[in-house]
């Protein structure tokens, strides 16, 4: 992790969106239990929601994966930025609140967040 970013801060960031994430996963499967049934192989929908939750349960597994090692901080933060390159799961304000607070850390952190493709360069310092 780069000097820059302060370990507390970053540990901090990673409990909100932890929390974040437990819910948005908790809202995204009781959607999909309760999502009409026979559910057609090309329902968009549905599999956007499905491959949203599996998203998410990828980062709250390399979250919780790293959160009591302290030599993980620069997997946390590569954590954190892989969450700002993907799409928005919702439009709640929490949600941009959050995005705003990780994009000020990535930045903080010298890693650039390539907007207009929602990429992440952790080769420029999210190593």
């Amino acid at each position: 992790m780069p000097p820059a970013s302060d370990p507390n801060r970053l540990h901090a960031l990673v409990a909100s969106l932890r929390d974040f994430a437990l819910r948005a996963k908790g809202a995204l499967d009781d959607e999909i239990r309760t999502y009409p049934t026979p559910i057609p192989r090309c329902d968009a929908q549905f599999n956007h929601a499905y491959e949203q939750r599996s998203r998410l349960a990828g980062l709250l597994q390399r979250i919780d994966a790293r959160a009591s090692d302290a030599a993980g901080a620069s997997e946390l933060l590569r954590a954190v930025a892989e969450f700002a390159a993907l799409p928005s799961i919702g439009e709640s304000t929490e949600e941009r609140t959050l995005r705003a607070r990780i994009a000020d850390e990535l930045a903080r952190a010298g890693v650039p967040i390539a907007a207009e493709r929602g990429t992440v360069d952790m080769a420029a310092g999210g190593h």
